[in-house]
């Protein structure tokens, strides 16, 4: 099976003249980003994922499916979770030039009474001016480590 590019050949990463912010600057406009994903996910606000999500994004679910942008954008609004809370908790931002990654815990309650916590790692790439999410990690942690 052959590999294929997730972003095509004659795509620029940084337009002319639109190169990456600083490492600090990075870190403060992700971790704004950073927490509202999580507010859009918590709200199933297609909406932000639609601005903020790359064309080319690829989101893994903690059940192991692996959607684009259009699959994860349908699955939010056709099929919407009803969350109590879902929060940030031990967030890391590290900084690779042009790209950032964030990855943290996410203790979550929804309206039935469920809850545990997902560790996620999210990837943010800066394209044609602005950091967008590349892709998405999700892994749900163990009922041991979700009360721990």
């Amino acid at each position: 099976m052959p590999i294929t590019p997730l972003f095509p050949a004659n795509r620029s990463r940084t337009p002319q003249g639109n190169h990456s912010p600083e490492a600090a600057a990075a870190v403060a406009a992700v971790r704004i980003l950073n927490q509202e994903y999580i507010d859009a996910a918590r709200t199933n606000d297609a909406t932000w994922f639609e601005e903020h999500l790359a064309e080319e994004a690829v989101v893994v679910l903690s059940n192991g499916q692996r959607l684009r942008k259009a699959g994860f954008l349908a699955m939010v609004k056709d099929e919407p979770r009803s969350y109590r809370s879902l929060t940030v908790r031990d967030a890391t931002i590290r900084v690779f030039g042009a790209t950032v990654q964030v990855d943290a815990d996410a203790p979550w309650h929804l309206s039935d009474g469920s809850e545990g916590i997902s560790r996620y790692i999210d990837t943010y790439l800066w394209l044609d001016g602005r950091w967008q999410v590349i892709s998405a990690q999700i892994t749900s942690l163990p009922k041991s480590t979700a009360h721990g």
